[in-house]
């Protein structure tokens, strides 16, 4: 399956705007009489295409373990349910190969038009429209090119009569994601079906588009890394189209538009392989696990030079270091020359929130929101989202942004979840106020502080991070700094460092937490010099079921930091020699 549909068909689309009039005249003889003239040029397109050579094939995979069972015929389409509107099942029967596979994806697609080929409001949903198009458009070359002309006419007119109506709905799309979705899927039908069309006015749109939806740096608005992946396929989908399209046109702005596309492509691969670990895996911060695995690998496969990693995304605001087999990554919270979030986005309570990995192994995580969790466990789903849920710290269980829609029941919650901040007079949304990233004597250093307490407490919260040539060191501090505001007097901060499940941690003492890897790869030593440490239980979600875990809790007081004006908390990683590790 196409991971873009993947990532679409796991939740409904958003709800849209049309008016009831319109319903009403789009399920009236008006739509017979838009299929009677389709139908003409379904025949026509068939011919067509028997005739040339239609240079497309489809550049992604699918899932043959899915295919399996649509392929031998077991699996009812009407079960997969959402899926099967979106017609992303073709790629994983196309990848688990076979005639019968053909066969019943005809037969599929030809019953999908007979109970939904007229128009309903649900199931022709602009977002919808878009993802069946490319669906049927790019792996056309597998199941209708050796169908016969009369099957090949009732799915192009389909295709025909979908596009149509994508191309009136696209006004009443208000989410600029949606519309790069919608422009997708019209682009690549134009490079199917009329290449020498003219797209001047759409490519403009495209462009327009993007300029509102990427940063400079090439960080999606949102800072959201599934909504930047999925981002990141359109542009690939819209480069395709281009190329095809180039081969009949010969202008100089498509030319101009590839370039474009290609440098856009290459500023948002190396952001997206800036969120990987040492697994090859997402973050799990920032919606990082709604971004399904092999999506990132298809994608970020094909976007610009694969060494090329960005370190530091000053707009974005994430800044990475590696050395060694180490790796860590640090999200600073928006700054404020960039663009903040867009306007449907969360707000970013994980300001100065770190993970860090070491070979393959994630040591630090984040707890991890998953979209899958909203319908399993409701109450875990925004706790998930919190600053407690991150590797970061938090001051009196408060978050650093203000978290929107949580529930009462998120306000009772323990420890992980924070004290809700959603009834303060005004929304608070953590920002950059420092950030510094560069070599240091023996390693690489990275600085952000950010403003999320300001306005609570007058205080700002500077986290620093060194990481040692070599990567067998990783040391933080964290500080806490009055600003002189007016503002309550905070009691505590804490500092969580969530451990990833596999990772086992005893306390040898009350300055020392030994960390044991799995399988024979070499234990880690946690140290700190200041505050109370203890170790405890800790929850995170892995496609987006709860998970136990661990974590390292450090507590600082701060009922003098007025007095004193800035507080710090000094911490490290250590890797140790396997001689080193002796049994708890």
């Amino acid at each position: 399956m196409t991971k873009l549909n993947m990532i679409n068909s796991q939740s409904p689309p958003k709800e849209w705007s049309i008016s009831l009039f319109t319903q009403i005249i789009r399920r009236s003889q008006f739509f017979r009489w838009h299929y009677r003239k389709a139908a003409k040029s379904g025949k026509a397109l068939s011919q067509h295409i028997a005739s040339h050579n239609i240079p497309i094939t489809d550049p992604w995979k699918g899932d043959a373990n899915k295919g399996q069972p649509l392929a031998t015929g077991i699996t009812p389409l009407i079960m997969l349910e959402q899926r099967w509107h979106d017609f992303a099942w073709l790629r994983d029967m196309r990848e688990y190969g076979g005639q019968n596979a053909r066969t019943y994806a005809r037969r599929y697609l030809l019953d999908w038009i007979m109970q939904h080929g007229i128009w309903e409001k649900a199931t022709w949903h602009p977002i919808r429209l878009a993802q069946r198009i490319r669906s049927l458009i790019l792996t056309w070359s597998w199941y209708g090119q050796s169908a016969p002309e009369s099957q090949q006419i009732q799915i192009l007119t389909s295709l025909i009569i979908q596009s149509g109506f994508l191309q009136k709905d696209l006004s009443r799309l208000t989410d600029n994601d949606d519309r790069l979705n919608a422009y997708s899927a019209i682009l690549m039908d134009i490079a199917f079906r009329q290449p020498d069309a003219d797209i001047s006015t759409l490519t403009s749109k495209i462009f327009a588009t993007l300029d509102e939806l990427l940063m400079e740096d090439g960080c999606h608005v949102s800072r959201r890394i599934d909504k930047h992946m999925t981002c990141l396929g359109f542009l690939h989908d819209m480069r395709y189209a281009l190329a095809i399209i180039q081969k009949t046109q010969t202008e100089a702005d498509i030319t101009d538009h590839l370039a474009r596309l290609d440098q856009q492509i290459a500023m948002m691969g190396a952001i997206g392989r800036m969120w990987r670990l040492g697994d090859n895996a997402l973050l799990a911060m920032r919606h990082g696990m709604d971004a399904p695995p092999i999506l990132t690998e298809l994608v970020l496969d094909k976007s610009g030079p694969r060494g090329k990693i960005c370190q530091h995304a000053t707009q974005g605001g994430f800044m990475r270091m590696a050395s060694g087999r180490s790796v860590v990554v640090m999200n600073t919270a928006p700054t404020r020359n960039g663009n903040l979030l867009s306007p449907d986005a969360d707000a970013d309570a994980a300001a100065n929130a770190i993970e860090f990995s070491f070979q393959k192994q994630r040591i630090l995580i984040s707890s991890g929101y998953h979209h899958d969790l909203m319908a399993s466990h409701p109450h875990l789903a925004d706790l998930m989202k919190g600053t407690s849920a991150h590797s970061t710290l938090s001051i009196d269980m408060i978050n650093s942004s203000q978290i929107t829609e949580l529930t009462s029941s998120t306000m009772r919650a323990p420890a992980m979840a924070g004290r809700n901040s959603g009834h303060m007079r005004a929304p608070r949304q953590a920002i950059a106020t420092k950030i510094d990233y560069g070599p240091a004597s023996g390693g690489s250093l990275a600085v952000a502080e950010h403003n999320g307490y300001q306005s609570l407490f007058g205080a700002l919260h500077e986290r620093k991070l060194y990481l040692a040539t070599g990567g067998h060191i990783l040391k933080g501090q964290d500080i806490i700094r009055y600003t002189g505001d007016p503002g309550n007097i905070p009691s505590e901060a804490i500092i969580r460092f969530h451990l990833h499940p596999r990772i086992h941690a005893s306390q040898t003492n009350n300055r020392t937490i030994l960390l044991k890897l799995p399988a024979n790869m070499p234990s880690w030593k946690f140290i700190c010099s200041e505050g109370h440490i203890s170790l405890e239980d800790s929850i995170t979600a892995i496609n987006g079921h709860p998970q136990r875990c661990q974590q390292i809790v450090i507590s600082v007081a701060l009922s003098e930091l007025r007095e004193h004006m800035k507080l710090e908390t000094s911490w490290g990683f250590v890797k140790l020699a396997r001689k080193q590790v002796k049994p708890v």
